[in-house]
């Protein structure tokens, strides 16, 4: 087959099987394209599948440089290579490929920066509006679900009426890859639901509409629409760098620093891996360090001699 074949192929997979958003597609397509030009330029190959030690090393100097010959940062290079081996993983499972390259060439190390996360304070003030507005109820509304539950945005704008549970106080998420969980939330974000949902034909949804998030024409929130919405309704209250992921990133840390075991946490947020949620552990660990530095007596001894 040929490297476009094979790139069909490949993505074709990724969305039919793998179920990946349009966003993570355009972004293999993206690494397979320069790929295929590298590889077509510099080598004789005509198929990823012949891809050997030489010539996945010539990928990985190419991959080094932009269009304007400036060094790409450490994470963008190895974002690139472990999408190529996602590649050559899934020829090896078709029996097209007996080794990954990838694994003969060193990938530069991912450096993972810590999730920015808001106090009990922040959040209290971002929800402290008494607007009664059809539209600042449904912003809050979904403010609070965000914390409540921990919820990816994506999966915030795709909820439906019907994925509400107000007697268990659950809500079923549709998460990536077509995975289904039930989430729990609490009192506050059952009230500011049950308000919003009282006003929400103000939007003019069409009889049928089974989304629960509108917009101002009826339809369903889009995700930018309401990261847009979030970010205003922090902007009112004097809060910067609010975005509907930090929420999330405050979700799993409050949990975390309540006592929540880890595996728990992995599963209200559905990731399919631990090592995912782990990053949320080293979150808490530097609260808990900044606490102990400001309260320990000991910690200040040689402040005081």
């Amino acid at each position: 087959m040929s490297f476009a074949a094979e790139a069909a192929e490949f993505l074709q997979y990724l969305s039919a099987q793998r179920r990946l958003s349009a966003h993570s597609i355009a972004s293999y397509s993206r690494v397979l394209t320069q790929a295929q030009s590298v590889l077509e330029r510099e080598t004789e190959l005509t198929s990823f599948c012949a891809v050997d030690g030489s010539a996945i090393r010539t990928l990985q100097r190419a991959f080094n440089f932009d269009a304007a010959a400036k060094r790409r940062s450490p994470n963008s290079v190895a974002h690139d290579l472990y999408a190529l081996s996602a590649l050559f993983k899934y020829l090896i499972k078709q029996g097209r490929m007996e080794l990954n390259p990838v694994t003969l060439i060193k990938v530069p190390k991912v450096k993972r920066p810590l999730p920015r996360v808001f106090s009990a304070q922040e959040v209290d003030a971002l929800l402290s509006p008494k607007d009664n507005a059809p539209a600042a109820l449904r912003d809050i509304a979904a403010a609070e679900l965000l914390y409540a539950s921990g919820l990816r945005v994506g999966e915030l704008c795709a909820l439906n009426l019907s994925d509400l549970d107000f007697k268990c106080q659950e809500v079923r998420v549709c998460g990536k890859g077509g995975k289904e969980r039930v989430v729990p939330f609490g009192k506050s974000a059952a009230v500011a639901l049950q308000a919003y949902l009282a006003v929400r034909a103000a939007f003019k949804p069409a009889a049928d509409c089974p989304a629960l998030f509108l917009n101002q024409r009826g339809g369903r929130l889009t995700t930018r629409g309401m990261e847009q919405r979030l970010t205003a309704l922090a902007a009112a209250q004097g809060i910067s760098g609010l975005t509907p992921h930090k929420l999330r990133h405050s979700f799993a840390t409050e949990l975390l620093g309540g006592g929540a075991d880890i595996r728990s946490v992995q599963e209200l947020l559905g990731h399919s891996s631990l090592a995912a949620t782990q990053i949320y552990t080293h979150v808490d660990l530097a609260r808990l360090r900044r606490v102990y530095a400001k309260a320990h007596p000991r910690d200040h001894m040689e402040d005081a001699s």
